[in-house]
Parts: structure tokens; C-alpha cells; sequence
């Protein structure tokens, strides 16, 4: 099966900022879509956290991502470091294969 090479970029944010995030990813040319998935736990530099026991989402963190041609990766990182730069989160970018490349 013929596959194609692109990029996966992935933002853990705090959920407060994932609405402004995405909305920032629609803008970007080269990014076609996203998808936003609930982190339930994790530990980092500010130490252990999990969503057991909270109430609600709004201390949570989120994975952002999007798959985009390896082109726009530079805009794209340029336009969403200032969201994880003074905040909880990173970026991670990995090289994928796809198989529907009309798609991203």
C-alpha cells in the first residue's frame, strides 16, 4: 500500500486554552484539522497530577494534534510555541505515514 510522509504535531495544554489553541490551528495554513483527546494523568516538571477526584474539567490537560505536510511544521510551531512556552505543556512533533494523504 502506497503511504506518504507527514508530520504529527502534538500540544499537551491546560484545558482553559485548548478553545484558543484550536481556533489558532483553523488559521494556519497547512493545518486541515485537528483532533483534541483528555489526558487523564501524568507527572512532569510540576511533579504528579491526575483527574481522579475532580469535579470538573477544568484543571485538565488536553492533547491537541494535528497532521500536517512537513512544509508547515516551522509556521505551525512558530504560531503555537507561545501557548506552552510559560505554561504547563510541551509540543512534540514525530514523522508519520499516512495512507489518505487528501486528508492532511
Amino acid at each position: 500500500m502506497q503511504t506518504y510522509r507527514k508530520n504529527r504535531v502534538e500540544i499537551v495544554i491546560e484545558q482553559a486554552l485548548v478553545p484558543s489553541l484550536t481556533e489558532l490551528l483553523d488559521a494556519q495554513e497547512g493545518v486541515r484539522g485537528f483532533t483534541v483527546v483528555p489526558v487523564h494523568a501524568g507527572s512532569g516538571a510540576h511533579g504528579v497530577w491526575s483527574r481522579d477526584g475532580q469535579i470538573s474539567d477544568a484543571d485538565g490537560m488536553y492533547v491537541v494534534m494535528c497532521i500536517i505536510d512537513i512544509q508547515f511544521k516551522d509556521a505551525v510551531l512558530d504560531a503555537v510555541f507561545p501557548f506552552v512556552e510559560r505554561r504547563s505543556g510541551f509540543i512534540t512533533i514525530s514523522e508519520v505515514d499516512v495512507v489518505r494523504p487528501d486528508r492532511f
